[in-house]
């Protein structure tokens, strides 16, 4: 890959990233909305305005599934985009997905997210959902990663900006926690 076609590469990834993190916490506040509650979202986060509101069980299972569903669409659209198309330069939008979950996943540890206060809410190990989304996920990266013969360096190039770019996003959001709503 050239200077410049790799320099496009990254770039779309930013791109991808800013993206995939604010469709996925868009998703939650539409959830929370729908539901008949006052929310905001930031870039990595969700909530409601009145945080003295407990939800329903149903209702969180709801509101944290959200997120992580559009996060899979997102996936599978991109899969089957990529494999009609094979456009390297769109591979982010189905990488990103993949490294955003594991990012969460790995994020339970400290406090349970999305899948992990869904596995909890079923009485479920935290990490039971997780394992299945990103399971699922990865499985589409590696699928089009080898119909498409996108090279084990583009992958580690990919997983490396991925990584830095996911803990950017944790960082500026914690940091300025720019509100949408």
């Amino acid at each position: 890959m050239s200077i410049v076609k790799l320099t496009k590469y990254i770039v779309i990834m930013i791109i991808a990233a800013f993206l995939t993190f604010f469709f996925h916490e868009m998703s939650h506040w539409i959830s929370y909305e729908l539901l008949g509650y006052k929310a905001g979202f930031t870039l990595n986060g969700a909530s409601l305005k009145d945080s003295s509101i407990k939800l329903t069980k149903m209702n969180r299972i709801i509101t944290s599934g959200a997120g992580p569903l559009f996060t899979i669409v997102q996936g599978v659209v991109f899969y089957y985009i990529l494999k009609k198309y094979k456009n390297i330069m769109l591979y982010p939008f189905l990488f990103l997905p993949f490294v955003m979950r594991l990012g969460a996943t790995w994020a339970n540890q400290f406090q349970p997210n999305d899948e992990g206060r869904i596995s909890l809410d079923l009485g479920l190990n935290l990490y039971a959902i997780s394992i299945i989304v990103v399971g699922f996920l990865f499985f589409l990266v590696v699928r089009i990663s080898k119909k498409n013969k996108f090279s084990i360096v583009v992958n580690i190039i990919t997983f490396l900006v991925s990584i830095i770019l996911l803990f950017a996003i944790a960082f500026l959001d914690s940091k300025y926690k720019f509100r949408f709503i």
